[in-house]
């Protein structure tokens, strides 16, 4: 029996991992290789998982979906309470293993199971909330680590796979705005802004009179909460966003990542400096060059040209998932491929506009190029979903 395989899927997919490994040694060069050398053991250990997840059979991960789940929640906990976690990590020997990433993997799982349940032409809020509650509960967790980069992700993942139902943009609009009015509630202004923009939705949508009344009662809770919240956050994450909304403001600190990021992608010019020779990143200025910054890596060293080609080259890779959602024709499998989707959307426009300072700096890897052990294995096992589903859902 022939095997059909989604081949440009595939081959961007080993285009991405060989890109990478030229970009891990160039990070790590001219200093000790150790990291290189993991980057590729853990490609080695990813390579055999996502193959085995390509032959496992897609709808069954829909039964094992809660067992999933709840392994992920048990591993948030056990790293937050394991005194040689170091906060987000649980060490294997000389490796390092990172719970919150494979989150990603079981949440996703039980999100596309949840949604398939789901009547699109009927959904109100009630419907929506053990979803929501399914995602806020590992959130938080990963909060407490702290990772708010890798919960931003988990919250993301949830608003796309949202979008994937269906609702019309104003109930969609008031089904998120609880997380808006934390985000805004931090500014009053911006805050009064939301209020009118949510009670103008309000009006022109079919929500129940029940439910808008709920969320307009959450919105002015966590709006009034937002301020406090803020006070949870660490130091360093005050002085990163300080740094975001103002680089200038402690260069020689919290903002000299993003500046000399910034430097390191300018300096490269058209066609970049070469291989090898990126100075910024030799002489050690830029930091976190082989899992935050590889971007700056390919911009000081291969200029636009470089930088463009990658940009083009995930720009493909995210059309061919969208295309292998538009022929899936199963509803578990479409609500999983777009999970997959707005993962690797979430992730690479993050990390991206992070090192070019349009965000701030949240510790995320780009996929296939940055080194993370848990990074890749995650990355990998979604390609290995994605051509599974393809295999099976594709007529």
């Amino acid at each position: 029996m022939k095997i059909r395989i989604d081949k440009p899927l595939l081959i961007i997919f080993f285009i991405l991992i060989g890109i990478g490994i030229l970009l891990q040694y160039s990070a790590n060069y001219p200093g000790d290789q150790t990291f290189f050398f993991k980057h590729l053991i853990w490609i080695g250990i990813s390579l055999p998982v996502g193959l085995l997840v390509f032959f496992f059979p897609v709808k069954e991960m829909r039964f094992y979906a809660p067992i999933l789940y709840s392994i992920g929640i048990s591993l948030l906990i056990v790293v937050l309470a394991l005194p040689g976690s170091r906060g987000r990590w649980i060490e294997i020997g000389t490796f390092q293993f990172q719970p919150s990433e494979l989150m990603k993997v079981f949440l996703v799982i039980m999100l596309a199971r949840i949604f398939v349940g789901l009547n699109q032409k009927r959904i109100h809020f009630p419907a929506l909330i053990p979803s929501v509650l399914l995602t806020a509960f590992p959130t938080i967790l990963i909060l407490l680590e702290p990772d708010i980069g890798t919960a931003s992700i988990i919250v993301l993942i949830f608003l796309g796979m949202m979008l994937s139902l269906g609702l019309p943009i104003p109930r969609y609009f008031l089904y998120i705005s609880p997380i808006l009015s934390i985000l805004c509630g931090y500014n009053l202004i911006s805050w009064i802004i939301f209020i009118v923009i949510f009670l103008v939705a309000l009006f022109f949508s079919t929500i129940k009179f029940r439910d808008g009344m709920f969320l307009f009662f959450i919105n002015i809770i966590l709006g009034t909460l937002a301020p406090v919240l803020e006070k949870l956050l660490k130091p360093y994450q005050k002085e990163r966003l300080l740094s975001f909304l103002n680089p200038s403001w402690d260069p020689t600190g919290a903002g000299w990542h993003i500046l000399q990021s910034k430097i390191s992608i300018g300096s490269g010019g058209l066609f970049g400096k070469g291989y090898l020779n990126g100075v910024i990143k030799n002489l050690g200025f830029l930091p976190q060059t082989r899992t935050d910054f590889i971007f700056s890596v390919t911009g000081e060293e291969f200029g636009f040209v470089g930088t463009f080609s990658i940009l083009l080259l995930f720009g493909f890779f995210l059309w061919r998932i969208l295309y292998i959602v538009n022929r899936t024709r199963e509803s578990f499998m479409k609500y999983l491929a777009f999970g997959i989707f707005f993962y690797f959307l979430s992730e690479i426009t993050v990390n991206i506009a992070m090192t070019v300072g349009l965000l701030p700096v949240v510790g995320l890897p780009l996929p296939f190029l940055s080194y993370g052990g848990t990074s890749m294995l995650v990355s990998t096992i979604f390609v290995g979903i994605l051509l599974s589903i393809w295999k099976r859902a594709y007529v």
